[in-house]
């Protein structure tokens, strides 16, 4: 264990509570290096509910989702395989079974036990009209539970005059430390309670549409690039000795090292290769313009290499096909007439 992380357990709220965790691990017979991993993970996540200002009895299922995606987008395990969110969850699950056998969850386990006005006949509904598994309706008390909670609401008649400010603030404060889909999880919770209530006159206007649910976009955890030791490994896998390994190495070493996009690659004409300045006119299709890019030495070299093996072939374009007809790699369309790509 690094010094800052002892430090961090005089300060920190998780600090006694991990403290005890590390003397049950080493009780209970795992090795040193697996204990200094398992603490590690603990102690960043107790550093990410700390800069969200989450206290302990307000820790759950979503803010400790919400810390895998931000710890795990982007790493890698040693072996260069995509690190698994599941490893990282083990030891803060285990570290939520001791702060429960401490006492110290109570809070969120009373909640589950006492859900509130209305949540019964909501999780009944659930249940028997919705078709909802007994994991997603335990879910769903949860979130309204702490809804009511923290509004107050331990009526009929309070349950009766829920206003929009009220959840307004609920939500602002249930969106600390959480991402998007998280929150939009715990909105989707909110707007299924309100619209149940509504339903069965509790309340009497629609309230859904005031609990906006975050916008998600497709891919949005995908990692903005590669890694460049990503890009180097797959340069170092092309077979250079072969016809095509040549000139897929070429293409590729274009768009590592100068930028390049594909298009780029397959449009580019070899009167637009300036040797002498050490300088490619690169087309720009849409624009109808080009841009000079400088041709560093390495990716010079991989093109020589290409063009003196290059098949025989009057079009201009510097990449083409390696196998008859050879035309250019741009025209997708085979003698055939399908859409195959050419080789």
């Amino acid at each position: 264990m690094r010094a800052s992380e002892h430090s961090a357990i005089g300060s920190s709220p998780l600090g006694p509570a991990i403290a005890g965790f590390a003397r049950k691990l080493e009780s209970q017979g795992y090795p040193k290096s697996t204990r200094d991993q398992y603490l590690s993970i603990c102690h960043a996540s107790d550093r990410y509910a700390q800069r969200r200002g989450v206290e302990i009895g307000e820790l759950g299922d979503d803010h400790v989702e919400a810390f895998l995606v931000q710890a795990t987008t982007g790493r890698k395990l040693r072996e260069g395989g995509h690190l698994k969110r599941g490893f990282w969850r083990r030891p803060i699950a285990l570290l939520f079974d001791q702060l429960r056998s401490d006492g110290l969850l109570a809070a969120m386990e009373t909640l589950a036990a006492s859900p509130g006005p209305g949540v019964a006949e909501y999780l009944a509904f659930l249940r028997e009209h919705r078709g909802f598994s007994e994991r997603t309706v335990a879910r769903q008390q949860l979130q309204v539970s702490r809804l009511l909670a923290h509004l107050g609401v331990d009526s009929d008649k309070k349950l009766e005059r829920i206003a929009v400010e009220q959840i307004d603030r609920y939500l602002v404060h249930a969106a600390r430390g959480l991402g998007r889909q998280s929150m939009g999880a715990v909105c989707a919770s909110i707007r299924g309670f309100l619209g149940h209530l509504q339903l069965r006159g509790i309340l009497h206007s629609d309230l859904r549409a005031q609990v906006a649910t975050p916008h998600l976009y497709a891919l949005e955890n995908m990692p903005r690039s590669v890694a460049w030791s990503d890009i180097e490994r797959t340069l170092g896998a092309i077979d250079r000795v072969t016809e095509v390994g040549c000139r897929d190495y070429a293409m590729l070493a274009l768009i590592a090292y100068c930028g390049l996009r594909a298009g780029d690659v397959a449009a580019l004409e070899l009167g637009q290769i300036d040797w002498r300045r050490d300088t490619i006119h690169a087309p720009r299709p849409k624009s109808g313009t080009s841009e000079d890019v400088p041709l560093i030495p390495s990716v010079g070299e991989a093109l020589v290499a290409y063009l003196r093996r290059r098949p025989d072939c009057r079009c201009q374009k510097v990449f083409v096909t390696v196998y008859a007809p050879i035309r250019p790699i741009a025209d997708r369309q085979s003698s055939a007439g399908t859409a195959r790509a050419p080789t």
